[in-house]
């Protein structure tokens, strides 16, 4: 195999770098449409795990230990 020449070292990392940005515009997009329904499972996951914890200590024997 013959070694790559300066220009099409240049051109690969130009189409890598237009992929690149293309893929990440293309997931803060994605991220941008869904982030309601992440933050309402979010507060409902922290919700269940403060009221679990508090249920908890209500009811165990060593009161004082979280």
């Amino acid at each position: 195999m013959y070694p790559k020449n300066l220009i099409t070292q240049i051109l690969e990392a130009a189409f890598m770098l237009a992929l690149a940005a293309f893929l990440i515009k293309t997931a803060v997009g994605w991220i941008l449409e869904i982030w309601p329904v992440l933050l309402a499972i979010a507060i409902i996951v922290a919700i269940a795990i403060i009221g679990f914890r508090i249920w908890r200590h209500k009811h165990d024997k060593d009161l004082g230990e979280w």
